[in-house]
């Protein structure tokens, strides 16, 4: 009798125990309910800077990229011939708002003389907008590559290939290559760099699907009329980095 009254009894325990092990549970978890749950922030979309509506919009068809000799998309070629300039930012995200072949929209400064189109904003056949949203500044200059493979460029003459001050860099042929000579070779070559002419180059650069951009060493009418040419990213001349006389300056007494 006393064995059964002792078994009761600790069952009789052990359910409020568990009763009170669960109540408490619950009465945690309500107030834990009770607690808002912190929302993930949602991405800031940056706003431009300055007011871009006032700024003329030139319109038309995308013939190509103009890439940079390191296949950055530093502007583009319409097919009435204007060379549209990008900041880097904006080179960029081209390709997803974008195409060759598609009406574009360029709102931007054009130039004075020149068939030229400084872009600040751009929007597509499909109602995408992209626009440099950053502080009026030293734009950042493109990557040239200083090593790598010899990519040669031999075609007719399109157009010749503009700055950002309207100077003659090169040429941009009809196969759409980019041929980079510089302003000053450009000056000195002009006759080589005319509409219609034959050219043969060959520099470092990218060739892909995107387009083909180098950076010349050679170039000529042909191959057999090619010259050696300084490239537009040559260093200046002087000692080498890391040499013994890159320190030194000229007129100084280490000079001596």
């Amino acid at each position: 009798m006393d064995i059964h009254r002792r078994s009761s009894c600790r069952l009789l325990a052990g359910v409020l125990v568990a009763g009170s092990l669960a109540a408490g549970s619950a009465h945690a978890a309500g107030k834990t309910g009770a607690q808002p749950v912190a929302a993930t922030p949602a991405a800031v979309q940056v706003a431009p800077v300055f007011d871009l509506a006032p700024l003329p919009v030139t319109s038309g068809q995308l013939v190509q990229y103009i890439l940079s000799p390191a296949g950055q998309i530093a502007g583009l070629l319409l097919a009435d011939g204007t060379q549209v300039f990008c900041p880097q930012d904006l080179g960029e995200n081209l390709p997803a708002v974008v195409r060759p072949g598609e009406q574009i929209s360029i709102s931007g400064l054009k130039g004075i003389g020149h068939p030229i189109v400084r872009a600040y904003a751009v929007t597509g056949p499909r109602g995408q907008r992209i626009a440099d949203v950053r502080p009026a500044s030293a734009p950042a200059p493109y990557d040239s590559p200083s090593i790598g493979p010899d990519v040669p460029v031999d075609g007719t003459v399109l157009a010749p290939l503009y700055d950002m001050q309207g100077k003659v860099q090169g040429a941009i042929m009809r196969d759409h290559s980019v041929v980079y000579v510089g302003e000053t070779n450009a000056t000195r070559l002009a006759a080589w760099l005319k509409p219609g002419g034959s050219l043969h180059a060959i520099g470092i650069g990218v060739s892909g699907e995107r387009g083909t951009a180098i950076n010349a060493r050679e170039i000529g009418p042909d191959v057999n009329q090619a010259i050696h040419i300084e490239p537009a990213d040559a260093p200046p001349p002087g000692a080498f980095p890391g040499s013994a006389g890159y320190d030194v300056i000229p007129g100084s007494a280490t000079a001596q």
